[in-house]
């Protein structure tokens, strides 16, 4: 009897020492094979995948962007962004599977094949910190919180002290230049494990200005509809005020719809056909805005076509 309480109590800590605060319970492939998921897809699909490798991390492995794109000359080409593992022992396996799901999509008449027929862009990261994803830590190899590690012009915080963080802004900075010309619209970067979706500000109980906060709720409410999550800012969902998060720092550089998505301990990834959903709702909704701002640029050059409408 005694034997049999102290296994129990033993079992007890151990499921207390993982609990969900930082660590999602779903345990992914090595980050070896995760690479070569992804040279899969661009041999399934080479009209639309390129590989890139931006960077190192702190352990020398490559830090690895997939693009989604046709190729075409266009002025502005709207784009999406998703990331996963930043922190590294919250991997949901949506990352690696959310990108060959919209691959398939593309296949067929929809959001996404109309979305890319038009010009626009994925943009995937499935593991920004491999070091720590390869350890099952938060950090990285420094020992530094990479959702803590980025600019933020509004409080003049200075970030990019991590080769990962660092090199990825480059990146993306490029990626906004000829030839490439990318506008980000959108940008998810997952996490875990509250199970709900939050939006700018995290550094301040400061509002968005309008109208930028009721788009925000807007895809948040989408969201909401379809994976049964709540959303707020961190502030009101985790109740403090971090600097230095990938969502405050998009926002202000790029003036996207920012979000960090924090899935359900243990079984986000049973919810991947609903992240599918979510996303194409997203793809409808930016293709909706980049019309009506165009009419909207029409009229403006145009008034005498007012009278046609």
């Amino acid at each position: 009897m005694r034997f049999l309480f102290t296994f129990l109590s033993l079992f007890i800590s151990i499921q207390l020492l993982a609990s969900p605060e930082s660590d999602s319970g779903i345990f992914g492939p090595t980050y070896k094979n995760i690479l070569n998921e992804t040279e899969k897809w661009a041999n399934e699909y080479p009209e639309l995948v390129q590989i890139i490798d931006y960077g190192k991390s702190v352990k020398g492995r490559p830090l690895r962007m997939v693009l989604v794109m046709k190729q075409m000359h266009v002025k502005s080409r709207p784009a999406f962004l998703m990331s996963g593992s930043t922190h590294g022992n919250e991997f949901l396996a949506i990352e690696t599977s959310l990108p060959l799901k919209l691959l398939e999509k593309q296949r067929i008449p929809g959001a996404v094949k109309n979305f890319l027929d038009h010009g626009g862009v994925f943009v995937f990261i499935p593991i920004l910190n491999p070091d720590g994803y390869e350890s099952r830590e938060r950090e990285n190899a420094n020992g530094i919180d990479l959702n803590r590690d980025w600019d933020l012009a509004e409080t003049g915080f200075k970030g990019f002290t991590q080769p990962e963080t660092q090199q990825l802004a480059e990146y993306l900075e490029k990626l906004t230049q000829p030839p490439f010309n990318l506008n980000f619209k959108v940008t998810v970067d997952y996490h875990c494990c509250v199970g709900a979706i939050l939006y700018p500000w995290s550094y301040t109980k400061k509002k968005l200005p309008e109208p930028d906060l009721s788009h925000h709720i807007e895809l948040a409410e989408i969201a909401k509809k379809f994976l049964s999550i709540d959303y707020g800012t961190t502030g009101e969902i985790l109740g403090y005020y971090p600097q230095g998060t990938t969502k405050d720092y998009y926002y202000s550089k790029y003036n996207s719809l920012t979000y960090t998505y924090e899935g359900r301990y243990q079984e986000e990834n049973k919810y991947l056909e609903s992240h599918v959903k979510w996303w194409e709702a997203i793809v409808s909704d930016t293709l909706k805005r980049i019309t009506l701002a165009s009419e909207r640029l029409t009229l403006l050059n145009f008034p005498f076509l007012v009278s046609f409408f």
